[in-house]
């Protein structure tokens, strides 16, 4: 399904996720990996963090994926979903601390920032615990065994249900397709609960048409985002996926749901594009 992809380093121990997950990356399809580590305009890389370099290069390279190597100068985001855009990635991948998209290696506005700009799906992955080879195949070993994807009842269903029908044709195991109803009297009045209903069972019947053999169309009561993070935190999924919005606020950067989710999930998460920022692509076609 990705045949390339911009693996994104900081040099840090939450990086080592990205290596740990190799094997991961090549059950997905990647052949080729840009593994970018963009340099600070002011302080070059010391001689531990090109150690460092060198030793996740060898080991995306020992997973069978071949590596080009890229150290820009410049703001991380920018780097990173510029070199997605130019080589046609179909992929970012980004390495976290297991406590979501703000507690990444890189800053929360850097992480944030690749996500809002990037023209490719986002895949966070949660360095173990012990940033080891066995560890982290544990934490990616089996990405697609157990596939959680919540939806609302906005056009980012599509995007999100359209990546996962993707993963579906590379061999997913469980898919479950969840909505949330915050139960009101103006939910109940507008029917929400049976048009989530109905809305789960197209998605379904697209997944199965696209291969999947184990869907699950799940409607719950609550306030969704409490309830898609609890049902996260169960542990009963080995990666979840979701489309961000682009709220502006700094707690709530991409919606609640998405927020609430990416701040507790150990467990790997795609991101959809939520093509919030053109600019970076407008100014490569002038």
């Amino acid at each position: 399904m990705f045949s390339r992809a911009v693996v994104a380093t900081d040099l840090g121990p939450s990086s080592e996720g990205i290596v740990a997950c190799a094997g991961t990356l090549r059950a997905l399809g990647v052949k080729d990996a840009i593994l970018v580590y963009a340099m600070d305009l002011e302080h070059g890389p010391s001689a531990e963090q090109d150690a460092a370099f060198a030793r996740q290069v060898e080991s995306l390279e020992a997973a069978g994926v071949r590596v080009h190597p890229e150290t820009p100068l410049g703001y991380a985001p920018h780097a990173i979903a510029a070199l997605a855009h130019e080589r046609e990635a179909g992929l970012i991948v980004m390495g976290t601390r297991g406590q979501g998209l703000f507690h990444t290696g890189f800053s929360g506005s850097v992480s944030s920032d690749v996500v809002r700009m990037s023209p490719v799906p986002v895949l966070l992955a949660p360095a173990p615990a012990v940033p080891t080879a066995e560890a982290g195949g544990i934490v990616c070993g089996r990405l697609l065994a157990s596939v959680l994807v919540p939806v609302d009842l906005t056009s980012a269903a599509e995007r999100v249900c359209d990546l996962a029908c993707g993963l579906v044709r590379i061999g997913v195991g469980r898919l479950e397709i969840l909505n949330v109803v915050e139960m009101s009297f103006e939910a109940t009045r507008e029917g929400k609960e049976a048009r989530a209903h109905a809305m789960l069972e197209t998605y379904a019947a697209q997944a199965r048409a696209a291969g999947a053999t184990d869907v699950h169309a799940t409607v719950v009561r609550g306030r969704p985002d409490e309830e898609v993070a609890r049902i996260v935190a169960s542990g009963g999924y080995s990666l979840v996926i979701l489309a961000p919005g682009c709220q502006e606020t700094v707690d709530q950067a991409f919606g609640s749901v998405t927020s609430s989710v990416i701040r507790a999930s150990s467990t790997p998460v795609l991101l959809a594009p939520p093509h919030c920022d053109t600019v970076l692509y407008a100014r490569g076609k002038t």
